[in-house]
């Protein structure tokens, strides 16, 4: 009866005074109704705004990018006004009471909450409107993590007083570069970290930029890495180039310090692009490295700063920190002590016993002790003997034979890869029982993982699974118990000149493997006695990359399982090569090559990697292979040609890696010869691992399915896409507006782990959603 009455009164003051009439309109229930449900409604699109605008943020911040202010504040603000719109549609339903016992509505309160109701839902619609974002997020120079704290870094003293002096260096207007220097494993590196640390927390330098160099020094590799800690993009391709760029964005830092870690030869830091003195007297250099002579002979570093070995409390303490500190105040603890006073103080040697005998038994313990106060009969100079016993007994307790070689096998051959490792393992027959890649695979990362757990192994610096690292004094014992234990002989281009092995018949017939590293002139001989040969490694000098094989070089190494030539000069192979009727893997990456027709004659030939090499045509000898399980074809950007019927040859087939940068002229006739066409790939019926970068659309096959293969990246289209060495489940497609998929080609969707599709016709989206969801 109330309502009606005032449905009566609120129309005669719309006709009698309709400037009250809004005011007066509040009263009414429907109008207080119509705007609380008009509120939750704007309310809803604004929620669903934020949770979009919400997944962008998120996603950016995945990436490691910025968050635009105007896009906080975007945020902060709707969430303000969703707080306050659901507080007071929670609260409405009990503050619309009705008054006199329910018999007449409560006006003054429904007057309020429609008003306030229609405040909030013009805010909601104001904000909504407001979000107008020319983007969300921008890059920035990503954080180093090796300037993030280092749980494991301890403050000695010892070393306190060194990194005064350093920081006291820094700040000195006359030193612009500085160097540190000690024996490999003594911790110059975890020094300059934490010097890296201070100064950025101290605010001494606006930028810190942390870099390896190395032994062998890569130019662009170093000035790749110095730039993405600036966040500068290249766009040029010459060094030189580079180096102009890299030394503009320097100049443009008021005050920066750059530290190259692990120097081993002088390094012209013009050639790199890093300004310093004259040049730019607020850009300092810090380097370590292991002799003095680099650094004040090579580099002209002044000052440089010696590290010595932890005194023996030092000691103690880094070795409960990693041994675990119940060895203190135990049964451990007398013993532990004498272990680690065996360590002398080298960290490295701390570290690596002490990980190893964590959670050991104390009889283990006493034999560990034993172990290290024997003398080693090996003449070790790169390092003290009591380092080398520490992490030889490292070695010694890795569980299996399986598991010391792999470590062997990475030292003296200098593997960083996960890829590397599995063509080198499974040619050489380590993985007992392994037959199948994908299992071999698995293995492969088992062991690396297991070696790192040791600290045999590092990460690698860029955190990519696929790489790993080795300290180089725990490199250099590998190659000493290698050459004793097994043989294998490891040399560098100097250590070759003048290389009397190869006349000293008698060490020749012995060696299992050898592995020469930048090798510049041609100082391989005519023919080698090799008998007991099972591995060659050759790796020419980049930049020199001129040296050849001889003809009659293979003649008599005929028990050998894996030949790794790089760089090599080899546009004829040796025919010798042909009698190697052991040979299981051949990698010949970013070799030159022109005819290498004699690898048909490799019947047992397993493992095939032409990775980054400049051939221009497969040879129909590659057809011949038919116990192949493995072939990369990557990066090869000459080649023209794959005759037809070659790679249905191959049966055993299990991973075939051709990418973009590679063979693209599917069906293509070159030379009167038409190439082969994708149709091949479905008669390779063990095929589990596929990498295929297929630039144009018209050759794809009418049937593409991936529900076989293991895992895969498979990219169609004229599009660049970024490359990357972790092997996943992608599939990315870009489709021209001329071709529907949907009726010619047939993709099984289910397990990819990465997807992108673009230009797709509205039939394929439709096609591609219904087999996403099957």
């Amino acid at each position: 009866m109330a309502e009606i009455i005032l449905t009566i009164v609120v129309e005669v003051v719309k006709c009698l005074a309709p400037p009250a009439y809004r005011q007066i309109s509040y009263l009414r229930e429907s109008k207080c109704t119509g705007n609380v449900q008009n509120l939750k409604a704007e309310v809803e699109n604004l929620k669903s705004e934020r949770v979009s605008t919400q997944h962008k943020v998120d996603e950016a911040k995945r990436k490691g990018e910025e968050i635009e202010e105007n896009v906080e504040n975007w945020l902060a603000r709707a969430n303000n006004v969703i707080v306050e719109a659901d507080k007071f549609t929670d609260d409405e339903a009990t503050a619309n009471k009705r008054c006199f016992k329910g018999l007449c509505p409560n006006l003054k309160t429904r007057r309020r909450l429609s008003k306030e109701a229609e405040r909030q839902k013009e805010a909601a619609v104001k904000v909504r409107e407001a979000r107008r974002f020319d983007r969300i997020s921008y890059c920035t120079a990503p954080e180093d993590i090796r300037l993030i704290f280092n749980k494991d870094y301890l403050p000695f003293e010892s070393r306190m007083f060194t990194l005064r002096n350093i920081l006291s260096a820094l700040e000195d207007p006359d030193v612009n570069m500085l160097g540190i220097y000690g024996m490999g494993g003594i911790g110059k590196t975890m020094l300059a970290e934490e010097v890296a640390r201070k100064v950025k927390s101290d605010k001494l330098f606006d930028q810190v930029v942390f870099v390896e160099v190395s032994q062998n020094q890569d130019i662009r590799k170093l000035q790749g890495e110095i730039a993405d800690k600036l966040g500068l993009k290249f766009h040029e391709e010459s060094e030189s180039g580079r180096a102009n760029s890299l030394f503009k964005r320097i100049k443009a830092e008021k005050k920066i310090l750059i530290i190259l870690d692990n120097i081993w030869e002088n390094l012209d830091l013009r050639v790199v692009g890093i300004p310093h003195g004259d040049g730019h007297k607020d850009c300092k250099v810090l380097l370590t490295a292991r002799s003095l002579d680099v650094l004040s002979g090579k580099m002209d570093s002044r000052p440089n700063f010696s590290i010595g070995v932890l005194n023996e409390e030092e000691a103690w303490n880094l070795f409960k920190k990693m041994a675990g500190d119940y060895i203190e105040g135990s049964e451990f603890q007398s013993v532990a002590r004498d272990v680690a006073k065996e360590c002398a103080g080298l960290p490295v040697s701390v570290v690596t016993i002490a990980r190893a005998l964590r959670n050991k038994r104390l009889f283990e313990w006493k034999d560990a002790l034993e172990q290290l106060r024997r003398p080693s009969s090996t003449n070790f100079k790169d390092i003290q003997q009591t380092a080398y016993k520490a992490i030889e007994l490292s070695y010694n307790k890795l569980e299996g034979e399986e598991l010391k070689n792999i470590f062997l096998l990475i030292g003296y051959t200098a593997i960083a890869s996960i890829d590397a490792l599995l063509m080198c393992g499974m040619g050489l027959g380590l993985f007992q029982g392994v037959n199948k890649m994908e299992v071999a695979r698995a293995r492969v990362r088992t062991l690396v993982h297991k070696l790192k757990a040791s600290c045999m192994l590092l990460d690698h610096i860029s955190k990519n699974e696929e790489f790993f690292s080795m300290h180089d004094v725990v490199r250099d014992i590998a190659i000493s118990i290698a050459s004793r234990e097994q043989n294998a002989l490891t040399a560098t281009n100097e250590q070759v000149g003048g290389f009397r092995e190869w006349s000293d018949e008698s060490a020749v017939k012995h060696y299992t493997s050898i592995v020469l590293h930048d090798i510049k002139a041609n100082v391989l001989p005519e023919v080698v006695e090799c008998p007991q040969l099972k591995l060659l490694f050759i790796h020419a000098d980049k930049e020199s990359s001129s040296l050849t094989i001889p003809n009659n070089f293979f003649k008599r190494m005929i028990q050998v399982r894996v030949i790794n030539l790089t760089y090599m000069n080899l546009l004829s192979l040796p025919s010798t090569l042909g009698f190697l009727s052991n040979l299981r893997a051949l990698s010949l990456c970013y070799c030159k090559l022109l005819d290498i027709s004699v690898i048909g004659d490799l019947k047992k030939l397993e493992i095939l990697c032409l990775r980054g090499s400049d051939i221009k045509q497969l040879p129909i000898e590659v057809g011949q292979l038919t116990w192949l399980t493995l072939l990369d074809l990557r990066e090869c950007r000459k080649v023209e040609v794959i005759p037809p019927n070659v790679l249905s040859n191959l049966s055993h087939l299990e991973e075939l890696c051709i990418s973009r940068r590679s063979f693209q002229k599917w069906e293509v006739e070159v030379e009167g010869v038409k190439n082969a066409s994708l149709e091949e790939l479905k008669h390779l019926p063990n095929l589990t691992s596929l990498e295929l970068d297929i630039h144009d659309v018209n050759t794809l096959p009418r049937g593409l399915f991936l529900e076989k293969l293991g895992k895969y990246r498979i990219r169609i289209g004229d599009w660049y896409w970024e490359s990357t060495n972790i092997w996943r489940s992608e599939f990315r497609l870009r489709l021209n507006n001329k071709i529907c998929l949907k009726d010619w080609l047939i993709v099984q969707l289910q397990g990819i782990e990465d997807l992108e599709l673009r230009k797709l016709q509205e039939q394929d989206v439709i096609y591609f959603a219904n087999e996403l969801v099957k």
